[in-house]
């Protein structure tokens, strides 16, 4: 390197002190240096400098690749922090979501429980003058028809409004009576095509005065599960009856049955009713909610329950205007003794 004066800067800033040890990157001869210049020191005066030229060789490229290690492994660390966070941030949030949802069933299942019991009550208080009422009505039938022709006709129309609405009473109150009672289920194993069978054996005729026909797939074998029999019947003829009661004038229920898969049987009610919104489809088993002019509505919460305490699923997939399917999933297999199950 060239020779360096008194007045170089370098040898001014270490005569003066202000810099001890100086380094710096210079070419000689071709080749890369790292020259480092220090004083030297005789009897503590300084006596000279120091110039040290080190070859560099790959050291810039070792300085390079350690910068570069070094940002991968800070990414690498902000990265784990950054999904760490997520992660807590994730499962804080599912906490939360489960502790909302306990206490949600836990309201619900005090609702129910307190619905219930005011419902035995009332359906109690109300049945005995119900049935005084239906007594009397028919007495005055028999005993003390008019002679006139003409009151005649206004005696049977109102003694036949007293006889409808007698009947819409006591509807009312066995919607009570049936969703008061006792969840505990007893399974025994039996066929599915069966009850669904009876049912519609049981609203066939109903079905033909509404113009309603009733399609049926029962598939080519039996299906047999373990089940509460009369609870399940009574819960899918909620569900057939909810089908045949969204549709108005002419139309068609089709009640069909897959075998099991992935350990479940599938039972599908498709009807050509009038269908839902997204709105109400999340609301149809809340027993506080109902869209029928008549009754209490508490047909597909009571089958809800039933089909819960089965162990089973219930999806609903249907359109405004197009119909409703309910799909029902039950398992095919049973998880317990089948004695003493109790409902959720």
């Amino acid at each position: 390197p060239e020779a360096w004066g008194n007045d170089h800067p370098l040898v001014v800033k270490i005569i003066n002190g202000t810099r001890p040890m100086e380094s710096r990157k210079v070419t000689f001869g071709g080749k890369s240096l790292l020259e480092i210049v220090a004083p030297f020191h005789l009897n503590e005066k300084i006596a000279g400098i120091v110039r040290l030229g080190l070859e560099r060789g790959n050291t810039d490229q070792i300085l390079a690749e350690n910068r570069r290690n070094m940002f991968i492994f800070l990414a690498f660390v902000v990265l784990i922090a950054l999904l760490s966070m997520w992660l807590l941030y994730h499962n804080q949030n599912r906490h939360l979501a489960g502790i909302v949802e306990m206490e949600r069933q836990l309201e619900k299942a005090e609702r129910l429980s307190s619905l219930g019991q005011l419902a035995a009550g009332v359906a109690h208080e109300i049945r005995n003058p119900l049935n005084a009422i239906s007594m009397a009505s028919q007495r005055l039938k028999r005993e003390f028809l008019p002679a006139d022709q003409e009151k005649m006709t206004e005696f049977e129309a109102m003694t036949g409004v007293i006889r409808d609405e007698i009947r819409r009473l006591n509807g009312i109150i066995e919607e009570f009576l049936t969703f008061s009672k006792s969840r505990r289920l007893e399974l025994h194993d039996c066929t599915v095509q069966e009850i669904l069978q009876k049912i519609v054996n049981l609203i066939s005729a109903e079905a033909v005065t509404k113009g309603i026909t009733l399609r049926t797939d029962w598939g080519s074998d039996p299906v047999v599960i373990p089940m509460d029999m009369d609870k399940l019947q009574q819960a899918f003829l909620n569900f057939i009856k909810n089908a045949m009661e969204s549709i108005s004038g002419e139309g068609t229920v089709t009640i069909s049955v897959r075998k099991p898969v992935d350990g479940r049987v599938s039972i599908r009610i498709t009807d050509t009713g009038c269908g839902m919104t997204s709105e109400e489809v999340d609301r149809i088993f809340n027993p506080e909610y109902t869209t029928k002019e008549k009754g209490l509505g508490l047909g597909l919460p009571l089958a809800h329950e039933i089909i819960r305490g089965h162990g089973g699923e219930i999806r609903v997939l249907s359109l405004k205007e197009s119909g409703t399917t309910f799909e029902v999933l039950l398992p095919a297999e049973r998880h317990s003794n089948g004695k003493g199950v109790k409902s959720e």
